[in-house]
């Protein structure tokens, strides 16, 4: 299997360079996005516009309701089955999704390649270990990677202390597999299960943090904060993972009286900008096992070395 991945921080540009090459070459998207794959959530998370999904198949959205768990594993299992002969275009920001889909790992947690699905109680149990640690983290900030740089030094080591998500999933993982998770994965180094072309989109960071802004005023006046409202309404609140996504987490705190809505925007702005050099920072050392000509740095969508992609993707053919 193999596909070409249009990655790079949030608002750089990658859907537009992904939607151009769907078309070209006749490919179908695969969307590697977090947040994307809740039904829903659709303003915030710059999902595909109807048009947009009736020009190319999009793939990997709208899968799961707001309430529900969906895994980096579950993501790297539906994506490869969708993968096949047919060229697919891959375009997103979640990192962990892409390496999910593209290599195999521990295979504990369901963050592997392996067949057997998560049972109820399995799910169960993240929730409430999970749950358990965010009551800390609320409680005492830096909690969850303290935890964990106890129990796992080095994986701590390569997570910012401020990115509870990526704490509390390592910190389940040692939970689950009983030890340090970076034991089981040197025990079991990842192997690659798809070819991929990383395309990294990033027009640098005074360009990203202007479309940010700018992103996130046009998402306001089309109806974000509604969107929000709605699935308030629901029911969907902070006890769900969905709504504690970037920019639904401070409007549903704006909703809830926490703050006014000038004072949300300006959080939103701040953490979409605090994640893109996050992003930055994951795929600049994530992907180091790729060959060095299968990552391409690009600055703009039109720079995109289109007979590089031609020659990647005809190789689809010959291996089929």
């Amino acid at each position: 299997m193999r596909a070409v991945a249009v990655v790079g921080p949030t608002a750089a540009g990658k859907s537009t360079l992904a939607m151009a090459l769907a078309e070209r070459f006749g490919a179908d998207i695969v969307c590697c996005d977090s947040v994307q794959v809740y039904r829903g959530l659709d303003i915030g998370s710059a999902k595909p516009s109807a048009a947009d999904q009736a020009r190319v198949p999009h793939h990997m959205i709208d899968l799961v309701d707001p309430d529900q768990v969906f895994s980096a594993g579950d993501y790297g299992r539906g994506a490869r089955a969708v993968l096949g002969e047919r060229p697919a275009i891959l375009c997103g920001g979640t990192g962990l999704y892409l390496r999910a889909l593209g290599w195999s790992h521990s295979g504990v947690g369901g963050e592997g390649d392996g067949d057997q699905a998560r049972t109820d109680d399995h799910g169960e149990r993240r929730r409430a270990f999970e749950a358990e640690w965010e009551a800390r983290e609320a409680e005492v900030p830096g909690a969850v990677h303290e935890a964990l740089a106890r129990r796992d030094p080095e994986t701590a080591a390569g997570i910012h202390p401020n990115n509870v998500v990526r704490s509390l999933r390592a910190l389940w993982l040692c939970e689950l597999a009983g030890r340090p998770i970076s034991e089981v994965r040197r025990d079991n180094p990842p192997r690659r299960l798809v070819e991929l072309l990383l395309l990294v989109v990033d027009p640098g960071v005074a360009a990203v943090d202007e479309a940010i802004v700018r992103r996130c005023a046009a998402m306001i006046e089309t109806g974000w904060l509604r969107e929000v409202e709605m699935l308030r309404a629901r029911g969907y609140d902070a006890r769900h993972k969905a709504m504690r996504s970037l920019g639904y987490r401070e409007l549903l705190a704006h909703l809830e009286g926490e703050t006014s809505l000038d004072q949300a925007i300006a959080a939103v702005e701040r953490a979409t900008r605090a994640y893109a050099r996050r992003q930055r920072t994951f795929f600049r050392h994530q992907f180091r096992d790729l060959p060095p000509e299968q990552i391409v740095h690009i600055d703009h969508p039109d720079a995109c070395p289109l007979n590089l992609v031609e020659d990647f993707l005809s190789k689809l053919e010959e291996s089929a």
